[in-house]
């Protein structure tokens, strides 16, 4: 015999043997992320683990449409981190007693919005969407879709047509997708903190405070406008709304409001309050304006009901910190971002419902107004815009426009 044949065949005999091994492990491994996974999954089904499931940062885009056809909920949410902050879906469905879902998604893009609202129509219990407009009319964002996003996890594609293999491809994205590993790390590391009794705003940057320390300067500046505001906003209306730039994204609001308003539910479209020590929303009166034109047009033949709410003025919430109320906002994140508090007291004017208990004084009287019922709803966002502009340029005095 060849010595030289039969060295060859021993180490062919060799390699198989270790690719049979190398195979096996590797499906051993993925065998046991997909256990692994899949109870992670379970955690995330639990309702009592909603607050964190929906408003951790992370992997929404892959999970939230996903979880959203789960709990067909009666509420549901949509916009970019303005909005999931806002709103943690236990606290607001306890006061208004209806399931709600915050499908919102850090960074959210207006294709991106209009493709999650399109994705859950075919929910049977959906009966009111809240839409965040800040997402839409006052986005900067110069891409369509962001890292993520994936359409073949939506419902239908984008001519309408259901997803072929939806089932399939959602089980792969739960079990063994580096989205699943990602997300079911953050969200079972925030259960167990919960569980362990540490404080909310510990492991849910939604619930983080702002802290109004070193701020004394500008708050000092604001303080010192106030008496003046009125007067100063009502001076010159602006330039008439053919003369503003259209928002580049407001052909996505006609098309979610065409698909939105041929359905027997409610749509509360609103504009986000911005904290005005902290704040950059709402430099642009064009978006307001606008925003109230679309809605305007499509009032009359919308059998949905149209609500349209700017909570972005001088009030006693986007003053936040101006009254001495403590070091740590109850209202606000670090970032200017709004904590669920806010979204609890849009929520209540929003749906005619009794603030809650500790809301501060002033608010019910002046906290926001559906515009679509009011004849000088214009004139009134003119004067909005007008008293933001003038909020900013005392916390920014050199870095205004």
């Amino acid at each position: 015999m060849d010595p030289g044949k039969s060295i060859g065949r021993l180490q062919d005999a060799d390699g198989w043997r270790f690719l049979r091994l190398f195979v096996l492990v590797v499906a051993s491994v993925a065998l046991l992320v997909a256990i692994v996974n899949r109870i992670a999954y379970r955690q995330m089904l639990k309702p009592g683990n909603q607050t964190i499931v929906q408003l951790i940062d992370g992997w929404a885009r892959v999970y939230k449409p996903i979880l959203v056809d789960y709990f067909h909920p009666q509420v549901v949410v949509f916009g970019a981190s303005w909005a999931r902050d806002a709103f943690d879906p236990v606290t607001v469905g306890t006061m208004t007693g209806l399931r709600w879902f915050n499908h919102a998604v850090s960074g959210a893009t207006p294709y991106e919005t209009r493709r999650f609202i399109e994705s859950t129509l075919d929910d049977p219990d959906l009966e009111v969407v809240v839409l965040n407009l800040d997402t839409i009319l006052r986005s900067t964002i110069d891409v369509r879709m962001k890292y993520g996003f994936d359409e073949a996890l939506l419902d239908n594609d984008p001519d309408g047509s259901p997803t072929r293999w939806l089932g399939a491809r959602r089980e792969y994205a739960i079990t063994v997708s580096g989205a699943a590993i990602g997300n079911n790390l953050e969200v079972l590391k925030a259960l167990r903190a919960r569980d362990a009794g540490m404080d909310v705003s510990e492991y849910l940057e939604s619930y983080d405070r702002f802290d109004f320390a070193g701020h004394e300067a500008e708050l000092g500046r604001i303080r010192a406008l106030l008496p003046e505001l009125a007067t100063m906003a009502t001076a010159g209306a602006g330039p008439p709304l053919s003369q503003l730039p259209a928002p580049p994204y407001a052909e996505e609001l006609d098309r979610i409001l065409e698909v939105l308003c041929p359905r027997d539910i409610k749509i509360y479209a609103y504009f986000t309050p911005a904290m005005a020590l902290n704040g950059h929303l709402g430099r642009g009166l064009a978006a307001s304006l606008y925003g109230l034109d679309i809605l305007r047009r499509y009032q009359p033949g919308c059998r949905a009901q149209l609500h349209f709410y700017n909570f972005n003025y001088a009030n006693v919430v986007t003053l936040d910190g101006i009254a001495a109320s403590g070091r740590y906002s109850e209202l606000y994140r670090s970032d200017g971002h709004p904590r669920p508090t806010v979204g609890l007291l849009m929520a209540a004017r929003m749906f005619g419902l009794p603030f809650p208990d500790g809301t501060p004084p002033g608010i019910a009287a002046d906290f926001g107004a559906d515009l679509l019922t009011i004849d000088d709803a214009e004139m009134r966002l003119r004067v909005e815009a007008r008293q933001v502009e003038q909020l900013f340029a005392a916390v920014e005095p050199a870095g205004v426009q």
